[in-house]
């Protein structure tokens, strides 16, 4: 492969809703550009980006694939992205990377969930965009509909540059708007059929006139009416000044399957889409938090935007290049959360899916890989030690689904957890936790169909199998009354016995009791003359805190509890630290269990952002799991954020049936908020859940 400078280079991250036809798009321009001998198909296994076993298996994208091109002596870095939402955070990675981002719709379905959650997150990172409607040889394909649901979702700015010849079964070409920039020009009048001349012209005209005001000459003519004789360079700069700006978004249309439309895309690619030369960038001085901005001209620069972890390579970084030359055989400064220091550069490549080409150095603006950094990951900076600078960090989605891990087979488990703590250096939206008061290891994700991919590649590459459950609740217990108990512990069995005896008040503990350990209060000050001798107070402390932290009724921490030892008896010979220690946790169960004990459940606040469209349906979804609604806020283009109180037992796979009610447009994020009494009814059940368990 040629070296190719900024100018010549340009990163497009290809995305939009599952089954557009994104990945059968990028293999045409593979196809088209030399690199594939034959037109890889993702139905029959063949494309060269769907490449991961799990990807063949289910036909379709779950990691972005980096597909390199040479069109025209310009090198165009493509990201196929996932259109599937579990795997939004493969899109984040891809965009941070782009410098355009291409919006994939459908022909025959129009403007879907994920199309617009990619606009919306290229849109917030200023991105450009254009929009390619694919699938126009599909039945009931119709590109007036799909144009007109894309102008009323995005906007008057977005203009056709392109026109189907035919449709559906007869489609059969497209027509570049821009190319017609005279129609005295037989040679580009005879493409044009002659029932599309009106439509062509009527599009012409409109797209001249949201383009004109990006170019003085251009403007000067279309306000004096000189339509018919425009100068097609003239044209051609304003509608890529325009897309530079991020205030013009065209509008592409072809069909990948049958390889129609192709090479006008790739064509309007390299002349549309801005080269990385005509951006800054913007980091901080890691040594003083100042702000930075860096021109392709600067030294080396450039940012960590996915990892990839094969079992036997290691890790696979995929840079992109903000500032400078970066070569195959130098040592950078690294910068990160948590992580600074040298790395050396071993090798360096682009990919074209999986198959790696070699590179000696890449330029501002590309983008490359290179393997076994040994400390660099995910959203690191990379660059010259002289020239500090570290950039933002890419904001991955947070995961909402919660579920317990652990090994299929016994003795694995610290297998299973190594195999998805090292995923975790490919997968940012992966979160593992060790919750300590229920003692289950914790595996969050962002939907059922990202675990359960997660799960298949952890057998594959490391060849452990995990199982995922429903978590326990981190339920409390405690009492509602006052008692005195005694508790006694004494046993002989020859020689020195064993002896301790107590006598304790139990209640509710008060907010504005002093000394709160966990909860809990307990005090010596009412003693009766030395009826407890002091040198057992702290054994018997030790086995009141023991006592409740193992639970009474359910085997949950009670808590909230005032303990007084206010008298007792004690052995001059058989008495011992450990008799009072069993002597109090004798009085403490039985105590409780005397004390009008209750279940406390975890209360937590639920924020919950969806369409104004659903927010009936969600805010009657939260009644039904016991939640309080504590109010609505809108947000804003038709969203609203819903605030609720709701049981931390109600919520699991709380993130399916969000998906599924909002149609994926719905999320949601979780904070403790305290803990209340649980219904008895419910609380009936845990306690005869535990006392089976025992008994078992």
């Amino acid at each position: 492969m040629k070296d190719y400078a900024s100018e010549f280079i340009r990163n497009v991250a290809v995305a939009g809703h599952g089954k557009t036809g994104k990945t059968s798009l990028l293999d045409a321009c593979i196809f088209n550009t030399g690199v594939a001998k034959r037109l890889g198909k993702v139905d029959d296994g063949t494309s060269l980006l769907d490449f991961e076993p799990e990807e063949t298996k289910r036909k379709m994208t779950i990691t972005d694939a980096l597909a390199v091109t040479e069109w025209k002596n310009y090198k165009i870095n493509f990201i196929d992205t996932p259109g599937y939402p579990d795997f939004v955070g493969e899109v984040m990675g891809a965009m941070k990377a782009a410098d355009a981002a291409l919006i994939i719709v459908a022909a025959n379905a129009g403007v879907e969930v994920e199309t617009e959650k990619a606009w919306a997150l290229a849109e917030s990172l200023k991105l450009p965009r254009a929009i390619f409607i694919n699938k126009m040889d599909r039945e009931h394909a119709d590109f007036r509909k799909t144009l007109d649901d894309i102008k009323s979702k995005f906007g008057n700015n977005v203009i056709p540059v392109q026109i189907p010849i035919g449709k559906e079964n007869s489609f059969k070409g497209v027509i570049d708007v821009v190319k017609v920039y005279s129609k005295l020009k037989e040679e580009v009048k005879n493409e044009i059929p002659a029932d599309l001349e009106d439509e062509v012209e009527t599009e012409r005209l409109e797209m001249l006139d949201v383009i004109a005001e990006y170019n003085d000459e251009l403007m000067e003519k279309y306000l004096e009416g000189d339509t018919d004789n425009l100068d097609e360079n003239q044209i051609a700069e304003a509608l890529a000044e325009g897309v530079r700006q991020a205030k013009v978004f065209p509008v592409f249309v072809g069909s990948a399957l049958k390889n129609i439309g192709i090479d006008k895309l790739l064509n309007r690619i390299v002349e549309d889409i801005p080269a990385p030369n005509t951006r800054t960038y913007d980091g901080i001085n890691p040594n003083n938090d100042d702000l930075v901005e860096r021109k392709v001209t600067d030294p080396f620069s450039g940012q960590i935007w996915k990892t990839m972890v094969d079992p036997f390579v290691g890790r696979m970084s995929y840079i992109r290049i903000f500032s400078g030359d970066m070569k195959a055989d130098a040592t950078y400064q690294l910068y990160g959360d948590g992580s600074e220091g040298q790395e050396r550069i071993s090798g360096l490549f682009t990919m074209q899916g999986k198959k790696q080409i070699n590179l000696d150095v890449a330029h501002a603006g590309d983008i490359v890989v290179t393997s076994k950094l040994a400390n660099a990951k995910t959203c690191d900076t990379l660059c010259e030690k002289s020239s500090p600078i570290k950039y933002e960090r890419i904001e991955f989605p947070e995961p909402m689904l919660a579920m317990a891990v652990s090994s299929v087979k016994k003795g694995e488990e610290d297998k299973v957890i190594s195999a998805i703590r090292r995923q975790q250096d490919e997968d940012q939206t992966i979160k593992l936790v060790k919750d300590k008061a229920t003692k289950q290891t914790i595996l969050s994700g962002v939907g059922e169909v990202h675990l359960d991919i997660l799960g298949e590649k952890i057998q594959r590459k490391f060849g452990v199998q995990m199982v995922l459950g429903e978590p326990r609740v981190d339920y409390r217990e405690t009492i509602r009354k006052n008692v005195e108990v005694q508790g006694k512990h004494k046993k002989q069995s020859g020689g020195h016995g064993q002896y301790g005896d107590v006598w304790l008040k139990i209640g509710p503990a008060k907010d504005t009791d002093p000394n709160v350990r966990d909860g809990n209060v307990f005090t010596t000050d009412q003693v009766f003359g030395g009826s407890v001798p002091r040198n057992f107070f702290p054994a018997v402390e030790k086995g009141t805190f023991e006592t409740l932290a193992e639970g009474v009724i359910a085997g949950y921490p009670v808590v909230n509890v005032k303990v007084d030892l206010y008298d007792g008896s004690s052995h001059p010979v058989d008495s011992s630290e450990a008799a009072f220690k069993m002597a109090a946790s004798i009085a403490i169960k039985k105590g409780v269990l005397m004390a009008n004990p209750i279940l406390l459940e975890p209360i937590d606040e639920v924020t919950v952002l969806v369409p104004d469209a659903y927010m009936g349906d969600i805010i009657g979804n939260l009644n039904s799991r016991r939640g309080r609604v504590l109010g609505t806020d809108p947000k804003g283009k038709g969203m609203t954020e819903i605030k609720a109180y709701v049981p931390a037992s109600e919520l699991y796979k709380y993130a399916t049936d969000l998906r599924s009610q909002t149609q994926g447009r719905g999320s949601y994020s979780v904070k403790f908020s305290r803990y209340d009494p649980m219904p008895d009814k419910l609380a009936e059940k845990i306690i005869a859940e535990h006392k089976a368990a025992e008994n078992n």
